[in-house]
Parts: structure tokens; sequence; C-alpha cells
């Protein structure tokens, strides 16, 4: 009887260790980012664009300051070690902008969940893709944007 009682624990047990190393793990890391501004003008032709020179940025804020109506030019952000700019373009679907939910990277490939948003500064009918420049908290390399809503 003990024979039987010691096979079964053996058993219980090695199933256990087993239901442990079979849970799904996740390769998606959590970005800490800053949603900085939303442009309703092109600033890049591309979908994503990674600023990592403080000559990119310049060159962004050249034509930022362009396009920008008034007496006051906004500050120009100094590339710092350890964070990331990014230049993303979403689709716009129902509204006439976007909050950016999350953002979340795996493989270099960077994935941005979105969710739709009416923008009361932006015109409703306004269906142009807004330019969003983000500050990533961290450096990260970058190959693809994937944007999810």
């Amino acid at each position: 009887m003990k024979l039987f009682l010691y096979f079964f624990l053996f058993l219980f047990l090695n199933c256990q260790s087993q239901d442990k190393g079979n849970k799904p793990v996740s390769s998606k890391k959590e970005i800490s980012f800053e949603d900085k501004y939303h442009y309703p003008f092109s600033l890049t032709q591309k979908d994503f664009f990674i600023i990592d020179s403080q000559e990119k940025m310049d060159e962004i804020f050249k034509i930022i300051h362009q396009n920008n109506q008034g007496n006051r030019f906004s500050p120009i952000p100094a590339i710092v070690e350890g964070e990331t700019y990014i230049i993303i373009k979403p689709q716009l679907k129902n509204t006439n902008d976007v909050l950016i939910d999350n953002i979340s990277l795996s493989k270099n490939t960077l994935y941005v969940k979105v969710k739709e948003f009416n923008n009361p500064d932006v015109e409703k009918s306004n269906r142009n893709a807004p330019n969003i420049l983000l500050k990533l908290l961290e450096l990260t390399i970058i190959k693809k944007t994937i944007i999810q809503y």
C-alpha cells in the first residue's frame, strides 16, 4: 500500500512541476513614454521616424517652427542618453485624433496601442493622420512599428 502512495505522490509532484513550465511567457516589454505633441501637419514622409541625434531633432523643429502660427516657438528638446524620440503617424478611422494607450517592444518591433479620440482642438472633419512626437524613456533599437487599435 505504501508503494502505491509513494508512486502517486511522485506523479502528483511531477505533474505540478510540468504545469508551471507551460505558462506562456510574454516576450513584449512595456516601454514607459511621454506623449509630447500631436502635429496636424507632416513632419516626415515615413510612417515612423526615429530621432537619435540633435541634428535630426533640430531639423524636425525647423519644420515645426515653419508651420507654427504665432509669435512663440516651442522649445527644442535635447537628446539625452537613455531616451529615444520617435515620430509616428497612426491612420485615423472614425475620429480626428488618437490617444496613445500603451507601448511595448518585442524583437526590435515597437507596438503602439492607440484609442480613437475626438480632439476639440482639431476640426472634426479633419482626416489627416497626426504626426505624434513620443519620448520613450529608455534607449531602444526599433526596426519596425505596428499601430494597434
